[in-house]
């Protein structure tokens, strides 16, 4: 929970430096941007004390219930609101299970040899672990005096006989012994719940001692009221129906606190973090003076309307939390405040969904008792793994966001569980499958509002990703001089920052700064080795327009572009200069030995006609040698060597060639350009020589606005292109143009004939040397 950069931000899309071409320093640039203390000296001794203390207090709290009494049977709630023996822990009691418990007795003989037979009931209401969330204030008090006629009845009993009397319905009185509970008959729940809390409390430790503010106390006291919230159900879990009658007061009244804790603290998250809204100190001490004047008048729990009057103060005032965040991202957007008040919101509407189904629960006593147990349980528990991961929201794992989502959805279902079950009278199956339908649809469609602005990347597609770094490799190709300015319009298309600068400074990788509202990228000249640290790094702030943070991921990802760049352009490089020694090596062998033998054979030719073809023959070779050994290619120079080319083989076939040719300006044409036009024009025309039996050839060439146009048209005898084979010849037709990055079309000309059409958008950016795969 770090402070944001306080310098405004940037509004140019592209400003990297300063008019005056001025290059700031790291230092400068990330001015208020600070890691957290180290962990040395006092803090560390006093978060190893404080974890100390809290495993310590769960021992002795572990070491009291074990003294515990506990019943040697378990009960559970019927839909006809009566209480019946669920399983017994003796075998020989086991044909008891399933019968109705109507109360308790006991029979304590006298000093002076009478007997005194003491009788309490066993309703439904003596199952609640607590009277924090029974609503009715008579309700509450007969919850307290069942338990307070378990209590006496237990006083009765002498120490080493403590024998009770089941009175079970429509069956014998049956005598149990009361024995204490032990370490062995504390539940899982006890220790998984203890667990959670030491945990959160000791993740709130460490959050206060690593920045003591306000904002970090206040995040203390959610994290321990939290912790003290899973403690008391954590008890409760292994008191059954010997509740003492201080320990009842006590979780009334401390649980009723703690839920007013945790909404002022909310309010003062609210109005410190990221940064501290105008008028703090009003709102923060309003805060804690409502919860506080709830808690004198509310808490006792003793005024009909009381447990209603300390909800709504509670909704009232998580609420006002929720405005307050949204107040603070409108003054100055940051990732997490967005973060913090969508999870309240979720929040909240738990709360209040738990709260309306406890208030209307009462047509059905069990499912009341169920939604006050375990709804309860489950929703402090999301509560708390999301202040458990809040400190980490920046670098946690989508499956931690999503089990966090997942976590408030069953909350949600529970809730409308009784809804359905209080309000319409439906069944429980009915209900339960209504319920988590609408649960799920719930979180499928809350999950894109919320996760989308979770701190993570939402990444653009591979496809996408890849065309970018084949362009951004073409580019410095040809100006090496703009790889800050390419790298910087990169970044902003994968993170959309607030803010983009480039500064002076030694990176060795990106890395992030400010608990993730900075990232810095390194930005090294691609012609130097990786492991050489960058002069110059790129500072990217509050991604997403500040709607959430940079992660661990983030930077890997910068990193591997910087890598991938450097690889696309030492392989181009390697490869293009093989390609060229390679061409150069074949175009002196033709022209040295086929050049030889086909010159032999002219000289030799039986008749005028075979010589002139050799002659041709050896013009072909001249032209395909002398492309071969050229570096690179005029445009006008090429299509005048196509042109002869074409008329010659077009002349042997009796065939007229109209040429056609537009160009805006005259471009030089890489290695791959040249060849496979070449091999696109070649196929073609041969194509037209071999099967369409044309007496008209028209290519027309058009360069314009970077864009290019070949057409080729014959009046033969070709119809219905679009059912013909592509065999090696069109097929390599589609290759070629496929490696230009254009398409190629054929259709019927009129009035006959056939017409390929080949479309090269953005021309100059094929000119990279792997545009040709073939020497």
């Amino acid at each position: 929970m770090s402070a944001m950069d306080t310098s405004p931000p940037r509004t140019a899309p592209d400003l990297l430096i300063g008019d005056s071409g001025y290059i700031p320093t790291l230092d400068e640039v990330l001015q208020g941007s600070h890691d957290l203390p180290r962990w040395i000296g006092w803090r560390l001794r006093m978060l190893v004390g404080a974890v100390v203390m809290g495993f310590v207090l769960v021992l002795l709290v572990g070491q009291w219930l074990s003294s515990q009494p506990r019943l040697p049977v378990s009960l559970r709630a019927t839909a006809e609101g009566t209480v019946r023996l669920h399983s017994v822990d003796n075998p020989a009691m086991q044909r008891l299970e399933g019968h109705i418990l109507e109360g308790l007795r006991s029979e304590v003989v006298q000093p002076h040899g009478s007997t005194q037979v003491l009788e309490t009931p066993i309703e439904m209401l003596a199952l609640q672990r607590s009277g924090r969330w029974i609503s009715d204030a008579e309700q509450r008090q007969h919850f307290v005096d069942l338990h307070l006629g378990v209590a006496r009845l237990l006083a009765a009993l002498p120490p080493d006989n403590k024998v009770m009397l089941l009175q079970l319905a429509n069956a014998p009185d049956e005598p149990v012994l009361i024995t204490p509970r032990g370490w062995s008959g504390l539940s899982p729940l006890f220790w998984l719940l203890s667990a959670l809390a030491l945990t959160l409390f000791a993740v709130g430790a460490v959050v206060v001692l690593a920045g003591p503010q306000l904002r970090n106390l206040a995040y203390f006291a959610l994290a321990l009221s939290q912790a003290g919230q899973l403690m008391f159900i954590a008890v409760e879990t292994n008191l059954d129906l010997f509740l003492p009658e201080w320990f009842m007061t006590l979780d009334m009244r401390a649980r009723g606190g703690l839920d007013l804790i945790t909404a002022a603290a909310m309010i003062q998250v609210a109005v410190l973090h990221p940064r501290r809204l105008k008028g703090w100190p009003y709102f923060m001490a309003l805060g804690w003076a409502a919860a506080a004047g709830l808690g004198l008048t509310a808490m006792t729990l003793d005024h009909p309307s009381s447990w209603l009057w300390l909800h709504t103060g509670c909704v009232v005032m998580i609420a006002a939390a929720i405005m307050l965040m949204g107040a603070a991202y409108r003054a100055s957007p940051h990732p997490f405040t967005l973060v913090l008040q969508r999870f309240s919101i979720i929040t909240l509407a738990t709360w209040v969904l738990l709260s309306v189904a406890v208030a209307r629960g009462g047509a059905r006593p069990d499912m009341l008792l169920n939604i006050t147990t375990f709804g309860v349980m489950t929703w402090h528990v999301f509560f708390a793994s999301e202040l458990l991961l809040a400190p980490y929201l920046s670098r946690s794992k989508q499956i931690l966001q999503e089990f966090s989502l997942l976590a408030a959805s069953s909350t949600v279902a529970a809730s409308l569980d009784l809804l359905f079950v209080a309000v319409f009278s439906l069944g429980q199956f009915t209900s339960m499958t209504l319920s988590l339908f609408l649960s799920f649809g719930v979180y499928m469609s809350v999950r894109r509002w919320l996760m989308t602005r979770l701190p993570g990347r939402d990444p653009i597609t591979m496809e996408r990703l890849f065309e970018r770094l084949y362009r951004m490799a073409r580019e410095l190709e040809r100006r090496p001089a703009k790889t800050d300015d390419l790298l910087a319009r990169l970044m902003r298309e994968l993170f959309d920052p607030l803010e983009v600068t480039v500064a002076r400074g030694e990176v060795f990788a990106s890395e992030l700064r400010g608990n993730g509202s900075v990232m810095l990228v390194r930005l090294p000249s691609l012609r130097l080795n990786r492991e050489t640290p960058s002069k110059h790094a790129l500072v990217l702030k509050h991604s997403n327009k500040g709607r959430r943070l940079f992660t661990s991921e983030d930077a890997r990802l910068a990193d591997r572009i910087i890598d991938q760049l450097h690889r696309v352009l030492s392989f181009d490089q390697a490869v293009e200069q093989g390609r060229s020694e390679e061409r150069v090596r074949i175009a002196q062998d033709l022209h040295d030995d086929i050049g030889a033998r086909l010159l032999t054979l002219m000289y030799q030719a039986p008749n005028a006609h075979i010589e002139e073809y050799i002659r041709h023959t050896l013009q072909d070779l001249k032209t395909l040698t002398r492309g071969l050994a050229a570096q690179s290619h005029g445009l006008s120079e090429a299509a005048g060597e196509w042109k002869r080319d074409l008329h010659q083989r077009l002349g042997f076939a009796q065939c007229e060639l109209t040429w056609q040719m537009t160009q805006d300006c005259d471009v030089t044409l890489s290695m791959g350009q040249w060849s496979a036009l070449t091999r696109i024009l070649r196929e073609l025309v041969n194509n037209t020589i071999s099967h369409a039996k044309a007496s008209k050839v028209v290519v027309n060439l058009v360069l314009a606005n970077d864009h290019l146009s070949l057409t080729v048209t014959d009046n033969g005898v070709g119809r219905a292109p679009e059912t013909w084979s592509h065999g090696l010849g069109l097929g390599g037709v589609r290759k070629r143009v496929k490696q230009l990055g254009g398409t190629v079309r054929w259709s019927e000309a009129e009035p006959k004939g056939v017409c390929c059409e080949v479309v090269v958008e953005n021309f100059s950016a094929t000119a990279g040397p792997s545009a040709d795969s073939e020497l």
